[in-house]
């Protein structure tokens, strides 16, 4: 018997044979839903045909921004393999601890995913010397990121790590991976912000035999030894669906303005999530796009952004958010604009947030962000199972992907066939410090 998706998540992709996607991308608005509807969809099934929809011409405002920014290139190159051997997550599992860094408590959701014993590794003489460059310790996803390398490290007497943060700068983050390869060390974790930059160095690491493990985002080097990547496409999908289901659900119709709040153009986390988002919304032709923003994933910005944005937009609808900062930064202006419920009708604006961290999942459970789509950071501890693993003499492929985690939503509701938590569900994976 088939396990409900709030059970069990897992990221296998459903054969796209399975949908007439041939048919699909000429329909367009209650054409695809009634459609859809005919399939019967639930769970992972349900968001796997939304996740590898093609982009449709529905739309022509939203066909175009996705041709403009070359996104089918970046969705065509991320990494789309099954779990690795046959792993699913199920809600309780995982490990409570205290971030060693942070000194949060924390609890690591795939601690039994690529699992690795307590102990030493390798050779039980040798000492492995092994860094970890990751931006931003002053921000919590990127922190409790680097606290989970560290616990998993930590359980290995024979394992020296570094961990070092470049603090945004692309070239220091050069800089700090150019110095392990000098200093002979053994394996390099990165959590790179964009790709291009990190090509040159892990290359040179890589034609040194060192291996190279990358975290949660891409690099530019191809050839790097593994990548640990998360649920991006889910989380723009989701978004998508739940804008569909929302609007569905206040009207009967699927139109709105939206403003788009994103983390930096070629980023993994923007291209991905804005690319799965604009392949849902282009069915629908009632939508349209009034205004494109980037930051640096700056709360300040994201404030003044869409300030700016109220002001041009009496009756703005959705904001869309590429991240968790962008996402609260929105909350705030429209708080101070006194702007929520300013939507034809008195109707509430909607803003779809990325990233589960308590502050998020907070705001979620007050009703201003209208859904949150999780995006853990608690998976360095994964990258480092895995790279000690290959200094050991283990061969695992090179992509290892984590599960799509269904939508958080202030009560429980089943979107386009899949069934939210609530924010006390996902809470105890969140991140972050805890909100009082």
């Amino acid at each position: 018997m088939a396990l409900s998706v709030s059970m069990v998540f897992t990221s296998m992709p459903m054969a796209a044979e399975k949908f007439d996607y041939a048919k699909v991308k000429d329909l367009q608005g209650m054409e695809l839903i009634d459609y859809f509807n005919g399939l019967g969809l639930k769970g992972q099934d349900a968001l796997d045909f939304w996740k590898n929809i093609p982009v449709s011409k529905a739309n022509k405002q939203v066909y175009d921004r996705f041709q403009k920014e070359g996104f089918q290139f970046y969705l065509d190159k991320y990494p789309t393999a099954p779990l690795y051997g046959g792993y699913a997550f199920k809600m309780g599992m995982g490990t409570k601890i205290e971030g060693p860094m942070s000194k949060q408590p924390l609890k690591l959701p795939f601690t039994a995913y690529v699992p690795l014993k307590e102990g030493p590794i390798g050779d039980p003489s040798k000492t492995y010397r092994v860094g970890y460059t990751i931006h931003g310790f002053n921000h919590p996803w990127l922190l409790n990121n680097a606290d989970t390398a560290i616990w998993e490290a930590n359980k290995h007497p024979n394992v020296k790590l570094t961990v070092l943060d470049p603090e945004f700068d692309n070239a220091k983050q050069a800089r700090q991976v150019d110095t392990w390869i000098a200093q002979g060390f053994d394996g390099i974790m990165i959590w790179p912000m964009v790709e291009a930059p990190t090509g040159p160095p892990i290359q040179r690491a890589l034609d040194k035999g060192i291996p190279c493990v990358s975290i949660d985002r891409m690099t530019g080097a191809e050839d790097i030894t593994n990548r640990v990547t998360g649920n991006f496409p889910a989380n723009g999908t989701q978004q998508g669906m739940y804008l569909v289901h929302r609007l569905l659900k206040e009207t009967g119709k699927v139109k709105g303005d939206i403003i788009m709040i994103r983390k930096p153009l070629g980023g993994t986390a923007d291209s991905m999530r804005t690319g799965h988002f604009l392949k849902v919304i282009s069915y629908f032709p009632d939508l349209e796009i009034v205004g494109n923003y980037h930051n640096p994933s700056s709360r300040p910005d994201s404030f003044t952004q869409v300030q700016d944005a109220l002001m041009a937009h009496p009756k703005l609808d959705v904001i869309f958010c590429t991240g968790g900062e962008q996402a609260m930064g929105s909350a705030q202006a429209v708080d101070l604009a006194k702007r929520w419920d300013s939507r034809e009708g008195s109707r509430r604006i909607i803003i779809l947030n990325n990233d589960d961290s308590h502050e998020t999942l907070n705001a979620t459970k007050e009703g201003k962000l209208a859904m949150t789509a999780p995006y853990t950071p608690l998976l360095g501890a994964l990258g480092m199972r895995i790279l000690l693993k290959t200094l050991a003499g283990e061969k695992l492929p090179q992509d290892i992907t984590t599960p799509d985690i269904p939508m958080v939503t202030k009560e429980k509701e089943n979107v386009l066939g899949v069934e939210t938590f609530t924010v006390e569900e996902w809470a105890p994976y969140a991140y972050g410090p805890r909100m009082k």
